[in-house]
């Protein structure tokens, strides 16, 4: 069943756009006069990659031997494959990436799901860890990105999620923190809440303020008598005080009227649990970026039951998505659970068409990519999916299904495989679409089975 966009964003949570004095209230299509569109970028990452059978399309029949394109616009929702078939009505606003290839999580024996969740976002190598997810050994392409368009005072990045492993990483390759509950996100956006400050509120954010101010002024004092080593330190943490003490200052200006919290979220045993969550961090994550609180944010889609995909009783992880190849029943369950991840997709992006932005709507001016962290729900790094959303003007020519043969064999410790262009090469366009001048993020090339080096650096080709 479809949800409207506007039952999306009002769906009796309290949180519709009439709430709101939205930055930039233009007519559909116009582009402001005074001010450029503002970059902002909307990660979201689902797991368990694509039964690629059931993701693939092939308009005209093309050969599986050679790079090619067909524009999206003229094919019916049937033409859509199973599992893109919501993405439909959004087709003039996409490009489709079939044949992308995760070569640095070849390199190393972890599991790929601990491969995939360190590598995806930032081409570097998973570092071991005694228990749970991976490290990575730089920063992911959010942060890259947030780092050089975030302003003084705005949130640098949102990471929100139901409970998946994390996709986000700081510049020395550490995992950053998920936002789990739609209550904390709230507070986060809008720390005062809804109403005005009271007299007492207001006086613990003046005491706030005051306190970074003095801690911030401390280390000032003390910075000139400390060696070379000790003083970058000290100087490195008065800086972030003085980056929280201005977020603590545009977060009390309010640049939007405050919508109203959203309310209790369902608990874990409730059906509704995950549909009501992935609503609400949809419709807070673009409030966020349309009132400017932030220019950057990651959805984790985690927390699918069997009975939202049509699966039997058993573990959608071991013994649905493991058998893909092997079980009909399997296969069907985990295209299932891609759909329903798609429409999830659609949906934000009905939202994010819906709101007036600088650049025409929220989605013109907002580049939204979808990925997972494995190429197959068995495990393969190969033919990752990948669909790139609005930002117009960051590509030249959306409305695409992208292909590329796979001509690299890329030895892995547990096995070869045959891929396509190397993912990094996807992160560097991401991040010369977003204005940040780099060659590369993460490592320049991988070895190849023939001895030669695949290289990792430079942007991908026909995306502009």
């Amino acid at each position: 069943m479809t949800t409207s966009r506007r039952t999306w964003l009002r769906g009796g949570l309290g949180l519709g756009l009439g709430a709101l004095c939205l930055p930039s209230l233009l007519p559909r299509g116009a582009r402001a006069q005074a001010e450029a569109p503002v970059r902002r970028l909307l990660v979201v990452m689902t797991e368990h990659g694509a039964v690629y059978p059931r993701w693939r399309m092939r308009p005209g029949d093309p050969s599986e031997d050679a790079d090619w394109e067909a524009p999206l616009s003229p094919l019916a929702e049937a033409e859509f494959s199973e599992i893109l078939r919501p993405l439909h009505r959004h087709r003039a606003r996409l490009s489709i990436l079939d044949g992308l290839g995760n070569a640095v999580g070849m390199t190393t024996a972890l599991n790929e799901h601990k491969e995939g969740h360190a590598t995806a976002l930032t081409g570097t190598q998973a570092v071991e860890l005694e228990n749970g997810p991976a490290h990575a050994q730089g920063p992911s392409i959010d942060q890259i990105v947030a780092a050089a368009i975030a302003e003084p005072g705005q949130i640098g990045s949102l990471q929100v999620s139901h409970g998946s492993w994390p996709y986000s990483y700081d510049p020395g390759g550490k995992t950053l923190p998920y936002i789990y509950e739609p209550a904390e996100l709230y507070t986060r956006l809008f720390p005062d809440g809804e109403a005005p400050l009271s007299s007492d509120a207001a006086a613990i954010r003046a005491r706030q303020s005051a306190v970074v101010e003095l801690a911030r002024a401390q280390f000032s004092a003390v910075a000139p008598r400390l060696g070379a080593d000790d003083r970058l330190k000290v100087e490195q943490h008065r800086d972030l005080l003085r980056a929280l003490e201005l977020q603590l200052e545009a977060l009390s200006q309010k640049p939007c009227e405050v919508p109203d919290p959203p309310g209790a979220a369902a608990p874990w045993e409730d059906p509704a649990w995950y549909d009501q969550r992935t609503q609400l961090f949809t419709t807070l994550t673009a409030l966020a970026l349309s009132c400017d609180l932030t220019r950057v944010g990651l959805l984790a889609l985690w927390g699918l039951r069997n009975e939202q995909v049509g699966a039997p009783p058993g573990d959608i992880h071991n013994d649905f998505a493991h058998a893909v190849s092997s079980d009909p029943v399997a296969a069907q369950v985990m295209a299932n659970f891609g759909r329903y991840h798609a429409n999830d997709v659609a949906k934000l992006l009905d939202v994010l068409e819906d709101i007036p932005s600088a650049g025409g709507t929220l989605l013109d001016d907002t580049l939204v990519v979808w990925s997972s962290e494995l190429g197959t729900p068995e495990h393969q790094l190969h033919r990752l999916p990948v669909v790139l959303a609005g930002g117009t003007g960051y590509f030249d020519k959306p409305g695409r299904y992208i292909h590329w043969r796979q001509t690299n064999v890329v030895p892995g410790l547990l096995g070869d495989e045959l891929q396509g262009p190397p993912h990094n090469r996807l992160l560097v366009s991401i991040a010369r679409a977003m204005g940040v001048e780099r060659d590369a993020v993460g490592l320049t090339s991988v070895p190849l089975k023939n001895g030669a080096k695949l290289d990792c650096t430079g942007e991908l080709d026909r995306l502009r």
